[in-house]
């Protein structure tokens, strides 16, 4: 299933320190694998998926970064790099 960044997602990837962004794109490889898994939740229950509303799903990072993507009929999209703050603000925009 393909994996889609969008563009502000790469663009903030390219503003962070080094072993910030190299965490980040650990954990975005390991939601490429993600939809395997869908419906089976020990599988991915190290990267810490979690479902925000339907087909919108986090990744933790850290412990205040997260990654927010979108399930959609062509694969995943990385919609957002963000704290809690962020992701709210994000979710009240759809």
């Amino acid at each position: 299933m393909p994996l889609d960044v969008k563009q502000g997602v790469s663009d903030a990837l390219t503003e962070l320190p080094e072993p910030e962004a190299a965490e980040i794109l650990a954990a975005i490889h390991a939601i490429h694998a993600i939809p395997a898994a869908f419906g089976r939740p020990h599988v991915h229950a190290g990267i810490g998926i979690r479902q925000l509303r339907p087909g919108y799903y986090e990744a933790r990072v850290g412990l205040d970064l997260r990654v927010v993507f979108s399930r959609d009929s062509h694969g995943l999209v990385i919609e957002l790099l963000g704290n809690h703050a962020a992701v709210r603000r994000y979710l009240r925009s759809l």
